[in-house]
């Protein structure tokens, strides 16, 4: 199991000490025990992509155990891909922490290979089972069904899983009268022309209540996906108003501790290093400031698959003196306390959970316009930046200049008047985006649906209980779609956890696709090249 499954106290006197001063006495027992197995047993390491169309079983009938006893509380069953330092999954370990415990209970079932370093957090607060990394795909649908079972579910809520979405057709089906619930943080036409808001979208009919983290996304799911405002609801992710309050911290030792120039301004760039925070474009914008002004540095916080591309551009651009790289820190709050203002450049937003953070913080935000940030970011909070980048070039590297400019006359804009923008950042979300609200919010909606379960969905889950293969052929073929990126995301799992390289028989997902169009390529190169002989045209 590629876990920790417990922590281990290790004693001067306890069992393992003694095991390994006693490496004679050790080795016969090992020796005795492994002359008994008769039968040859075959390691199995997880993650791992093994499921290749077999029929899905949804029940293991030798897997029986009794309901677990949970009172009156309602049990919550909730769907995540992984639990990492992401802005989602804190939103989701928010959620769990601050749900009223004498009333909910919540499992958790995560979906997708990642190094789950959040995940002792989540166990304060929640069973989780990490489906990736103790038992096969085939069996995936059965363990749910036995969890469901066990725990005397009562809600689903699925948030970012796309195992989560194929499967929910299927509990429709077999549980009629468990209602669902679904959590969108952002529509993505990159991914599969809308992303999660798409598959939500695509199981409306079972889905009793779709949830969004801004009024942007709730209008596109009805006016772009044809949903029904009644099945849609806005509940702000918020922030910790007492956790990220500016009070609590020393400014002039942070700056010591982070060895920063007092006389400087200090601006940050916090957010997961990756291609929709366009991560070179902030570099872009640095190169056209310094040009402007040399009393800055930018603080980058946070980890990513760019990094190393955008620390070397950085080197290439002489921006050193300029920018420093501080990798992941939990404590992000010292980072905003020392900061004057932040950066946000993505090309997709829900509304990001730095800009919560930051105005709680009392540092004002340069954004690009995206999603919902504009609900959270006014005139007198920040300023927004209109994007001028097509979201299908999300991969491309080249800015538009305007945009470029944009960003840094917005930002001389808040240096030179920095007094008049921090007085309103607290307030703003003291206001209106508190955590307390959302959980508030969460509580009521979910009460709701566990109390009044939509009838139109219970009776559309009836109809299909006479074609339950048809939801499990939905499951085969969507996880023989996912079959290549999954394979993916595990050597890319064994690659940080262990070091693993690649070997040639298991290149990764991008190496596969490389492989094909060279393929696809050479055999029209050479299509081609007849064509043009036949015509006499050999260097055409």
């Amino acid at each position: 199991m590629s876990y920790y499954g417990q922590w281990y106290r290790r004693k001067e006197n306890g069992e393992l000490k003694r095991a390994k001063e006693n490496q004679k006495k050790s080795k016969e027992i090992i020796e005795k025990t492994a002359s008994k197995v008769t039968k040859i047993v075959n390691a199995v390491q997880y993650p791992k992509q093994d499921y290749n169309y077999d029929l899905i079983p949804d029940i293991v009938d030798n897997i029986k155990l009794p309901k677990t006893k949970t009172s009156n509380k309602i049990n919550i069953l909730m769907f995540f891909p992984w639990m990492i330092t992401g802005g989602a999954d804190r939103f989701n370990l928010s959620l769990i922490n601050r749900l009223d415990k004498e009333k909910y209970n919540v499992i958790v079932i995560l979906t997708e290979p990642n190094k789950n370093v959040l995940r002792q957090e989540f166990e304060k607060h929640a069973i989780v089972y990490d489906l990736t990394s103790f038992i096969d795909q085939k069996y995936w649908l059965a363990f749910v069904n036995y969890i469901i079972e066990k725990e005397d579910i009562n809600v689903i809520f699925n948030s970012n899983s796309k195992f989560g979405y194929y499967v929910l057709p299927y509990l429709k089906a077999r549980y009629s009268k468990l209602p669902i619930i679904d959590y969108i943080h952002m529509e993505e036409w990159y991914n599969r022309n809308g992303g999660y808001s798409r598959y939500s979208s695509m199981l409306d009919s079972i889905i009793d209540k779709t949830l969004v983290c801004n009024e942007n996304s709730k209008n596109i799911l009805q006016e772009h996906f044809g949903r029904r405002e009644e099945d849609i609801k806005t509940v702000y992710v918020g922030v910790d108003e007492d956790e990220f309050d500016p009070a609590k911290y020393n400014k002039e030792k942070l700056l010591e501790k982070y060895s920063l120039d007092k006389n400087k301004h200090i601006l940050s760039y916090i957010c997961r290093i990756s291609e929709q925070k366009r991560p070179i474009l902030l570099l872009a914008i640095i190169n056209k400031l310094k040009e402007v002004r040399k009393d800055f540095k930018v603080l980058v916080v946070g980890e990513g698959n760019l990094l190393s591309k955008m620390k070397a551009k950085a080197k290439e651009l002489n921006l050193d003196d300029y920018i420093q790289f501080l990798g992941n820190i939990e404590q992000t709050e010292e980072i905003y306390k020392i900061s004057d203002l932040t950066i946000n450049c993505s090309i997709k937003e829900g509304i990001a959970l730095t800009s919560y953070e930051s105005l709680s913080m009392g540092v004002p935000i340069v954004s690009s316009n995206v999603g919902g940030q504009a609900e959270l970011i006014d005139e007198n909070t920040g300023i927004l930046i209109t994007c001028r980048q097509n979201e299908k070039d999300i991969y491309k590297e080249e800015y538009n200049q305007e945009e470029v400019n944009d960003f840094t006359n917005a930002i001389v804009e808040i240096l030179n008047n920095l007094d008049k923008y921090k007085e309103n950042c607290r307030k703003r979300i003291l206001d209106n985006f508190t955590l307390k609200a959302m959980i508030k919010n969460m509580s009521k909606i979910i009460e709701d649906v566990y109390k009044e379960p939509s009838n139109e969905k219970i009776n559309n889950g009836e109809d299909l209980k006479n074609n339950i293969n048809i939801t499990k052929e939905f499951i085969t073929i969507n996880m023989m779609n996912d079959k290549i990126e999954y394979e993916w995301e595990c050597k890319e799992y064994e690659k940080k956890v262990y070091g693993i390289a690649y070997s040639k028989e298991g290149l990764n997902y991008k190496h596969e696709l490389i492989k094909e169009q060279l393929w696809k390529f050479t055999i029209w190169r050479k299509f081609i090249k007849i064509i043009h002989k036949m015509k006499g045209k050999e260097n055409g």
